[in-house]
């Protein structure tokens, strides 16, 4: 005789089917989010697509030609560099010469490079159209020694007047260039000096610890000690006409130089010569006409010298003078009579 399934273990029989096909579902689902992880991490992990650039190893500074050791080629992403201006091979960039300083680890770009039929040396960074010109200058003159290859300064002459008396000045002092690019001080084209740098440690102190101290001083013989047993100098980019203003203020007078800001390139308005008059306060020209007419006397009448005579009639007494000019000027004068 068959036995009847109880109601109780069908419903256990369901419920586990259940849970199997619950179990299944879940771990399908985990299987396709593992999977989707993984495709994602794989794709980060692709080598993104790069380029070929060539970038300064050390800084470059303008003048100096650019030499094997002084440049490398590296493997940049696509976007982190310009699409256009860089380069790919070192030998387009070997040899060349920088028109401004290029940091290390920078990459070299088309226009911070001169023209390679400029040459090398200062005749590359020289502007087209300008020329370089070097006037001998002091330690005061020279922005007591601060000034470096790149700067902007205002040049100003003291010079003597070549007539004193029209000038009404022994002296006059006067901008005569402005906003003038410093291209080299004394021997050196770049703001680097080229001494050797000592590192020197000293004894433990107090807490254990040794100090490290780094020294620059110039080697006998360096480029740095030539230029500091040559008398200063700066050499300056200006025009023809500029060129000739500052030989006639060096011929003739004392120069002064000037540093500005490097972005403050405004030509400011010129009001003229100062003379040591105007600098205390005396007025540095003759006195202007309305100046003259307050201080001059208001002008004599000449006497009439010409003839004159008295006519009497009476009690009234009447003067006549004869104007050279052929009128006459008559005074009366009335007296009463005495009773």
């Amino acid at each position: 005789m068959q036995r009847q399934q109880s109601p109780g273990r069908s419903r256990a029989g369901l419920f586990l089917v259940g849970s199997l096909l619950l179990a299944v579902l879940a771990a399908g689902l985990v299987f396709r989010i593992v999977k989707r992880s993984q495709e994602q991490l794989n794709e980060a992990a692709k080598p993104s697509d790069t380029i070929d650039v060539v970038v300064a190893q050390r800084d470059l500074y303008m003048g100096l030609s650019i030499g094997d050791q002084d440049v490398v080629l590296r493997q940049l992403p696509v976007g982190s560099v310009p699409e256009e201006g860089t380069y790919a091979t070192l030998d387009d960039v070997v040899g060349r010469t920088p028109k401004e300083r290029i940091l290390a680890n920078e990459p070299i770009r088309d226009e911070r490079l001169a023209r390679p039929a400029q040459g090398i040396g200062l005749n590359a960074v020289v502007t087209p159209g300008k020329r370089a010109m070097t006037v001998a200058t002091n330690t005061e003159d020279a922005v007591a020694g601060l000034l470096q290859p790149g700067n902007y300064v205002d040049i100003i002459v003291t010079i003597k007047p070549e007539d004193p008396a029209a000038a009404n000045a022994k002296w006059a002092t006067d901008t005569i260039l402005q906003t003038i690019k410093v291209l080299a001080v004394g021997g050196s084209l770049s703001q680097s000096a080229s001494d050797q740098t000592k590192t020197v440690t000293s004894a433990p102190g107090e807490d254990g610890k040794k100090r490290t101290t780094t020294t620059t001083a110039a080697q006998p013989g360096s480029q740095q000690d030539m230029m500091r047993r040559m008398k200063p100098s700066i050499t300056l980019e200006v025009t023809p006409e500029e060129a000739e203003k500052l030989a006639l203020a060096v011929a003739q007078g004392d120069i002064h130089v000037v540093l500005r800001s490097d972005i403050d390139n405004f030509q400011y308005t010129d009001n003229g010569p100062i003379t040591s008059r105007a600098l205390i306060g005396f007025p540095s020209g003759p006195p202007s006409p309305i100046d003259q007419a307050k201080t001059d006397k208001p002008p004599v009448q000449p006497e009439n010298t010409g003839p004159s005579a008295t006519v009497i009639v009476g009690s009234s007494r009447t003067d006549v003078k004869f104007n050279a000019d052929g009128t006459s000027t008559e005074t009366t004068d009335k007296r009463k009579k005495n009773r």
